[in-house]
């Protein structure tokens, strides 16, 4: 069931406070025009303008399975985004490791998934992107309408309507263990590596260096000039 609201705190954290309630199953999502506090990777903020974003939230129930690599789940979920976004961008968008989605280079959106409480394992997978927003609030970021392209309400449903559909495959991927279809989609279309990268992790530790590759596990490694460095749990700003 998709569920649409003008505005909310954040649709991560609704559908999770539905999932603690008994109020949602999976395959559940939630849409809204707003967030009022719209959150990223690492605690930061996803800051939006009403009506001016995409901003979705799914709730999957996955099977509780030591051999699980959830780590997928996000990269799954910006590659569903980039999948639903090409038949209107065509190669101008991209992923850049671990959670933003890029066009022209730019931040469109980003990815943002939570594991839940529960005797299975749910977790909620939220994606937003600018669309009709003109004004931006950083210099890096990007919408359709500033990008020249389509974002009347028609093509914003059709945009959702794909990434449920692609973000349901990814899911299944990672469940049947197909990670090494997952990581070749990646290799083609994630721009990070090979780039000059700072990378932080959850605990504040800071490397810098070139983005050499991503491992099947879904973790960056970094070249800093006297070793390489393996990084997972964090985010990687191009430099």
């Amino acid at each position: 069931m998709l569920r649409t609201v003008e505005s909310i705190d954040s649709t991560n954290a609704e559908l999770a406070r539905q999932w603690d309630a008994g109020a949602a199953v999976d395959g559940d999502a939630l849409r809204a025009h707003h967030q009022s506090s719209g959150r990223g990777r690492l605690g930061r903020s996803f800051i939006d303008t009403p009506g001016d974003a995409l901003l979705v939230s799914v709730l999957r129930i996955l099977p509780a399975r030591e051999d699980l690599k959830v780590g997928w789940l996000t990269l799954g979920t910006g590659l569903a985004m980039v999948s639903a976004l090409r038949p209107l961008t065509g190669d101008r968008v991209a992923l850049k490791w671990p959670n933003d989605i890029l066009l022209d280079g730019k931040k469109l959106g980003g990815v943002l998934g939570e594991l839940l409480d529960g005797d299975d394992m749910p977790v909620v997978l939220g994606c937003g992107i600018n669309t009709t927003a003109t004004s931006l609030p950083v210099p890096h970021a990007i919408s359709l309408a500033s990008a020249g392209l389509a974002c009347d309400d028609e093509t914003v449903a059709e945009i959702l309507d794909r990434f449920r559909a692609e973000l349901d495959i990814r899911v299944d991927m990672v469940i049947d263990n197909r990670i090494a279809e997952l990581h070749e989609e990646l290799t083609r279309v994630c721009v990070t590596p090979g780039r000059s990268v700072r990378v932080t992790t959850v605990d504040g530790t800071v490397t810098e260096g070139t983005a050499a590759e991503i491992d099947i596990d879904g973790a960056l490694l970094v070249h800093t000039g006297t070793e390489t460095v393996r990084v997972a749990g964090a985010d990687a700003d191009l430099i």
